[in-house]
């Protein structure tokens, strides 16, 4: 790399917050959700939320309540869009639309970010501390490496788990080209992170849909998906104990995340990197940023307060002893 581009990836290190490890107690610590809230409000913890707050992007239809609630018996969820929280609310369950966490980064946090014009910000899929995969590293590299003179800056982001496992790092260090780490659900600085990151490049090009599409679009990088599509297969998935519980959703989800399906759906969004254009509207609409609340109004919603901290802890008694007494029962009727 020659100094221009060495100072450039400089720069951008420079703006990203630290690492800062939390342990997760609920669905809306992940990637310092709860944490970007307490902060906001000024308080110097975060209690545990008996509220789950969808933090993927749900690009898949909606057929199955465990898309929005990951099987959790919380107390309300919160959720991007009123057609999630409709559709939960017909089927009994406590729901409330205010979009997904990444809006709610504060634009005095990101204002001042120079984006490095005619960059390029790569995201190939990532894996997961319990999920296995067998992709083509070397071939979706050396795509990569044939746009160098079409792009004055090229960076791969790797999520926290491949770098754990070794995945991609080895294979783009043997073509030359640089590497940073990207979100972990245990950084409680990982939004800030990834928004400044997105922030900083003009283009964001990735062979797999996720959540990385729509928060790229978000923070106005140019989003396309090139090369050869990543496809996931039920094997994947074998040692992930959500699908586990539920295999049904495995295979609805797994439908949703073809290429042929992705196309279909998002046709735009195949293009060739230099050909991609802004999607910001596209995006907020995805995210749901009409239904955006005040932080004071999330502390609410995430179940901060003495009466739903209350209410949660009678309604885990009331389950703990629930299953006793079927356990019992069961055992009872066995005998």
């Amino acid at each position: 790399m020659d100094n221009h581009k060495k100072n450039k990836l400089d720069e951008i290190l420079s703006i990203l917050p630290v690492v800062e490890k939390i342990n997760l107690k609920s669905e809306a610590d992940f990637y310092g959700a709860s944490y970007m809230v307490s902060k906001k409000i000024q308080l110097n913890s975060q209690p545990k939320s008996p509220v789950g707050w969808k933090h993927g992007w749900l690009h898949a239809n909606l057929k199955y309540k465990e898309q929005l609630t990951i099987g959790s018996n919380a107390l309300r969820f919160l959720v991007p869009l009123k057609r999630d929280e409709l559709f939960l609310r017909e089927r009994g369950i406590s729901a409330k639309a205010v979009g997904m966490p990444f809006i709610y980064i504060s634009d005095v946090e990101t204002k001042n970010i120079k984006r490095v014009k005619n960059s390029l910000l790569v995201m190939p899929p990532h894996s997961l501390p319990y999920t296995e995969h067998a992709w083509n590293e070397e071939s979706y590299a050396k795509r990569i490496l044939a746009l160098k003179d079409e792009f004055d800056l090229i960076v791969v982001c790797i999520h926290q788990s491949c770098v754990v496992k070794k995945l991609w790092t080895e294979m783009f260090d043997r073509y030359n080209i640089p590497w940073i780490v990207g979100a972990d659900a245990q950084d409680k600085n990982s939004l800030l992170r990834i928004y400044r990151l997105f922030s900083s490049f003009e283009y964001l090009t990735t062979n797999v849909i996720g959540s990385h599409v729509v928060y790229g679009a978000y923070c106005g990088c140019k989003v396309s998906i090139f090369g050869k599509y990543a496809e996931f297969s039920k094997e994947d998935y074998k040692n992930d104990s959500f699908y586990q519980r539920f295999p049904f959703l495995l295979e609805y989800n797994l439908s949703y995340t073809t290429r042929e399906s992705i196309a279909k759906k998002f046709p735009f969004l195949f293009v060739h990197p230099k050909e991609a254009t802004t999607k910001i509207e596209w995006a907020k609409q995805e995210l749901g940023e009409e239904n955006k609340v005040s932080f004071e109004e999330l502390s609410r919603l995430l179940g901060w307060g003495y009466g739903d901290q209350l209410l949660w802890f009678f309604k885990r008694v009331y389950i703990k002893l629930s299953s006793k007494f079927f356990t019992y029962k069961r055992k009872r009727n066995i005998s």
